[in-house]
């Protein structure tokens, strides 16, 4: 089948060829095989379920288009709604009364909407944590429409419903807060923060302070913070570091000379003197 006759077909059957601004051939479900197959090197994909089933290859990215613009979820995107603008997306929201949530350590500025920059038409993508699992949701033309989707989400309006995170503690209130607690942030001189425990992540300019600690057999991720002097004490309080935290003031032995022990104590003796433990 020529090209022409692929583009003439679609009326004759009622299809839609589907265009792609992503796709080197311009269609969807169509690409481009420079392997071995120099008479038909455009082949037809199409997602169905979770697995990409090959429909077969063809002469031209006409046919191909032809032969997935016959499947069924071709024909359920070529008559679904247009994909809605971002003003269009903002609009819904409002009408359904859900808050796209933002987030100043995304590039995309909502919470949970990463950018897939292979594609062109449907570049943004949405993914949220279930079950202790990263579930993907779907790739959208805009950020609000990604946004809306998570939104719609019971991970989103868990989130919209919960109430907002406090600010970052400073370095003065954590300083304070691991005295009151009689904690000790670990120093490390091999980690890029300079505390144990705690390393830099470039990716997050919120919070680019990430915690995780040895558990287990496993590397356990505990959270991330705007300070590496805050991400250090969350990591202090973990019964890893706790194990590992220097004796405090009152727990440490000394030696004492015998005329500091009263008259009346046995040398070999453990005594308490002015709140220590005294190793006579």
């Amino acid at each position: 089948m020529t090209a022409e006759e692929a583009q003439r077909q679609p009326e004759v059957e009622g299809l839609t060829l589907l265009r792609s601004e992503s796709s080197s051939t311009g269609y969807k479900g169509v690409s481009f095989n420079s392997g071995r197959n120099y008479t038909k090197p455009y082949r037809a994909r199409v997602q169905r379920g979770s697995k990409v089933v090959h429909l077969g290859s063809f002469a031209t990215a006409e046919e191909a288009a032809l032969c997935y613009g016959r499947t069924p979820e071709a024909q359920a995107a070529a008559a679904a709604p247009p994909e809605p603008t971002a003003e269009e997306a903002l609009r819904q929201a409002e009408a359904e009364g859900l808050t796209l949530l933002r987030s100043e350590s995304s590039r995309t500025g909502y919470k949970c909407v990463g950018v897939i920059s292979r594609s062109k038409s449907k570049p943004y993508k949405v993914e949220v944590q279930r079950g202790g699992k990263l579930v993907y949701l779907g790739c959208f033309a805009t950020a609000e429409e990604a946004a809306l989707c998570h939104a719609r989400s019971p991970e989103g309006q868990a989130a919209a419903a919960s109430p907002p995170e406090p600010p970052p503690m400073t370095v003065e209130e954590v300083l304070q807060q691991a005295e009151a607690e009689g904690l000790t942030l670990l120093r490390s001189e091999s980690n890029n923060s300079g505390y144990k425990g705690v390393t830099f992540n470039g990716v997050s300019k919120s919070k680019p302070y990430k915690v995780e600690v040895q558990r287990g057999g496993k590397l356990a991720y505990l959270g991330c913070f705007a300070t590496p002097e805050e991400a250090a004490l969350c990591y202090a309080r973990t019964p890893e570091a706790q194990a590992t935290q220097p004796p405090t003031a009152s727990s440490r032995k000394r030696k004492v000379m015998s005329e500091e022990l009263p008259p009346d104590v046995p040398a070999d003796m453990v005594v308490i003197l002015e709140g220590q433990f005294v190793d006579c």
